[in-house]
């Protein structure tokens, strides 16, 4: 199927990294829905762009885990399973909690990141920015992943970042839905900040683990509900 949505305007020698940051805006924003094809062919020309030029650039999102490649049935965006979404959540349980952990040795300047993410991520939920809304979500779980003071744990979870902002993305497609969610979000948010500014890491477990819980079932239900008929996504 041809893509959907506004291709921007790309210029001569335009990178592989280029098109991929393109087709990556693309993919969060919903103009292209999970189990879309992206046919290099079709892709190429819309970009005005050679077809390896293309089939870098979904190399490229295929290592970050939003594009799977099919043997003789080509490139789609990637359709979450229940069970990548339980393994995303295992991962951000682990070093969430490994973070909480440290709660009581943390100093005002460890905690200074957190509480600027937590600023950016009220902005973004009173302006009713979706996409802004789900940036400032993963800075915020990135920042309290950088509480554990391990470059090699935040190289780790940079790994799983932008699969990560995919699947807050629909997420908040959901969170649409219901007007108080974005608030009850937010105010979960607000309490795990409370909790490590009190240097209460039970609490802060507790609250991180409530709303990894949370979250996790309404994606696990919301991919269950996505409509991927037309794409003929397996």
């Amino acid at each position: 199927m041809p893509v959907t949505g506004r291709i921007p305007a790309l210029s001569r020698g335009t990178t592989a990294e280029e098109v991929a940051s393109v087709l990556r805006e693309m993919i969060m924003s919903g103009a292209l829905m999970p189990g879309a094809q992206l046919r290099e062919e079709t892709l190429a020309e819309q970009f005005d762009v050679s077809r390896r030029t293309v089939k870098d650039a979904l190399g490229v999102l295929g290592r970050e885990r939003i594009v799977r490649h099919y043997r003789h049935r080509g490139s789609r965006v990637v359709l979450f399973s229940e069970e990548d979404i339980r393994d995303l959540y295992r991962v951000r349980r682990t070093l969430e909690g490994s973070a909480a952990r440290r709660a009581e040795d943390l100093t005002d300047a460890d905690l200074r990141g957190l509480g600027e993410a937590f600023a950016a991520l009220t902005a973004a939920t009173r302006a009713g920015d979706a996409a802004e809304i789900v940036r400032a979500d993963l800075a915020f779980h990135q920042a309290v992943v950088g509480l554990n003071g391990s470059p090699r744990v935040d190289e780790f979870f940079a790994g799983v970042a932008v699969e990560m902002r995919y699947a807050l993305s629909i997420l908040e497609s959901t969170y649409q839905e219901s007007s108080r969610r974005p608030a009850a979000a937010l105010t979960e948010h607000g309490n795990i900040l409370a909790a490590f500014q009190k240097r209460d890491a039970d609490r802060a477990a507790r609250l991180l683990e409530q709303h990894a819980d949370a979250n996790e079932e309404l994606l696990v239900t919301a991919i269950g509900n996505l409509d991927v008929t037309e794409f003929g996504a397996h």
